[in-house]
């Protein structure tokens, strides 16, 4: 019986929970929905619910609320997600984006369709409609107040012992699969920073909320 639905919003620590939720539900896990996967199920299937195998009992990955609304009334599973600065947020999608498209070999039809976009800059990157706002998008149609749990990366082991006590999870090991990895980045320049606070206005707004749900 389904009883949780991970909402996993890009860049905020979606590979290193999945690991997690494996040691805590090993086969009754469903796949790391990739948006490709969703549209993959979509082209079988009449609806997401309709997919979904009987036996598992935790989901996770890039799922708009709307995609999984009828799931979640129909389930009752615990709706999560977790969350990030805004604008940390946005800057670390445009680096993977970049890195994706040196990497066509991981994804061939997205680097194909954005082969055009290898010289594009931040701004040019974030000033994109679909860009901007993604955490606001992916919960569209959900009250905060009405997740179950709501995580934060920068708060990511406190949020996991919290998540863990809440659901009554055996222990856990946590891993850190990007540590050490990141390139030092300079930092933005206060045209750049205030552009994007600008463009991502309801993100923002939505995480300063959510910190305050959340009791931080």
């Amino acid at each position: 019986m389904l009883e949780l639905i991970s909402i996993h919003i890009p860049k905020t620590g979606g590979q290193s929970f999945y690991n997690i939720l494996e040691q805590v539900y090993g086969d009754e896990l469903s796949i790391y929905y990739r948006r490709r996967d969703y549209e993959a199920v979509m082209k079988e299937h009449r609806r997401f619910e309709d997919s979904i195998d009987e036996q598992l009992r935790a989901i996770h990955g890039h799922l708009y609320y709307k995609e999984i609304k009828r799931l979640h009334r129909s389930s009752q599973a615990k709706v999560i997600c977790w969350l990030r600065d805004p604008v940390e947020r946005v800057v670390s999608n445009f680096h993977f984006f970049k890195s994706r498209l040196e990497r066509p070999d991981l994804n061939p039809e997205v680097s194909r369709l954005n082969a055009h976009r290898t010289e594009e800059t931040l701004l040019e990157y974030a000033g994109r409609q679909h860009t901007r706002n993604r955490m606001s998008k992916f919960l569209k149609g959900i009250a905060l107040e009405d997740l179950h749990f709501i995580g934060f990366l920068e708060n990511y082991d406190e949020g996991l012992q919290q998540l863990q006590n809440l659901m009554g999870w055996p222990a856990i090991e946590i891993p850190h699969l990007n540590k050490g990895k990141k390139k030092q980045r300079a930092p933005l320049d206060e045209k750049t920073l205030e552009q994007l606070k600008r463009w991502n206005k309801k993100d923002i707004k939505l995480y300063e909320k959510a910190r305050k749900v959340a009791g931080y």
